[in-house]
């Protein structure tokens, strides 16, 4: 007799042979302390398609994603802490890949009122307003208020030249000893504070910090950039509408400023393009796109929400010449 023969669809073909391909990885995540770090953000981005997948980690730190074999860029964050990034992680096929990771301090010194411990108290205070975008007289969307400090949604993709690398790499390595924030400078360019202000009229913004010395910096509507603008912390700031996002052109840094928390340097070449939408009353989307051809081998775009904090006030902040800070950045 001959045996009989059974008809598989072609479909369930085409999805065994996608399980076949696929691999898993899992982890842990630690905070600074060690203890577990309970819903953080996982991000796997695969270097040869883009394609991301994203997790959130358990109580006890414990996370678990399947992916396709390949090779991953896995970004780890929790709010309070420094993010961790691990880059060209292989994925195999029907295997299980181990990858755990530890957040760092946000602050070197890590004090009180400045520690992660600090920020996640502040996100228990969160309840943004629902309702429609509130509008100036003109139509506009109206970006007033004070805001909490963005979370990250998309760190994008950056790839660093050598020099920033290596620099970025020494800066850590002495445990930010030169950093210019604890003399009294600004802080990095993508920080803004536990809460931070908008304030706007039909020529212009104000964008207050109130973690940070000076703490403001203008961004001037429906003007040019001057010819030979001078390098200021903040930059130059001109900006348009697109619609109902305002587009915001900002060039002329001061090369002695820091680009982020893992401790990249800019270039007077930083161009950086920020986006700002305002979808309803309580949310701002951020889009902020970097192109600095001796920081990163090619653009790259960051994607950030802010959550309206309409019982919040922007404090003033003082630096002053008698900063106890700077004799205990010993380095290593």
């Amino acid at each position: 007799m001959r045996p009989a023969v059974i008809a598989v669809p072609l479909a369930l073909l085409c999805i065994a042979s996608a399980f076949a391909q696929t691999g898993t990885l899992a982890g842990t995540v630690l905070e600074p302390t060690g203890n577990p770090a309970a819903e953080a953000s996982v991000q796997a981005r695969n270097t040869q398609t883009g394609a991301t997948v994203k997790a959130t980690s358990s109580r006890d730190g414990h996370y678990s994603v399947s992916l396709p074999a390949g090779s991953w860029d896995v970004s780890f964050s929790l709010a309070g802490w420094q993010g961790v990034n691990k880059r060209g992680i292989a994925v195999a096929a029907s295997k299980a890949t181990t990858l755990d990771a530890r957040l760092e301090e946000t602050t070197q010194l890590n004090t009180l009122g400045e520690d992660g411990l600090h920020t996640i108290a502040d996100l228990k205070l969160h309840h943004p307003p629902s309702g429609p975008t509130p509008r100036t007289a003109d139509g506009k969307p109206d970006f007033s208020g004070v805001w909490w400090a963005p979370v990250t949604t998309d760190p994008g993709k950056p790839e660093w030249t050598p020099w920033a690398e290596q620099i970025g790499r020494e800066r850590t390595e002495n445990n930010r000893r030169d950093s210019p924030k604890s003399r009294c400078l600004p802080s990095t360019l993508t920080f803004s504070g536990a809460v931070w202000q908008f304030v706007q009229s039909r020529d212009f913004l104000i964008h207050i910090s109130d973690d940070d010395f000076p703490g403001f910096y203008q961004i001037y509507l429906n003007r040019e950039h001057e010819k030979d603008p001078n390098p200021a912390w903040y930059g130059n700031n001109v900006a348009r509408w697109d619609g109902d996002t305002l587009v915001v052109d900002r060039i002329a840094f001061d090369d002695r400023d820091w680009l982020d928390g893992a401790n990249h340097p800019v270039s007077s070449q930083l161009h950086i393009v920020e986006k700002y939408r305002r979808p309803d009353l309580g949310h701002l989307e951020i889009e902020a796109t970097f192109e600095d051809p001796k920081v990163v081998a090619k653009p790259f775009t960051q994607k950030r929400t802010a959550e309206l904090a309409p019982d919040q006030k922007v404090f003033e902040f003082m630096c002053t010449e008698n900063n106890v800070d700077v004799p205990h950045l010993v380095g290593k």
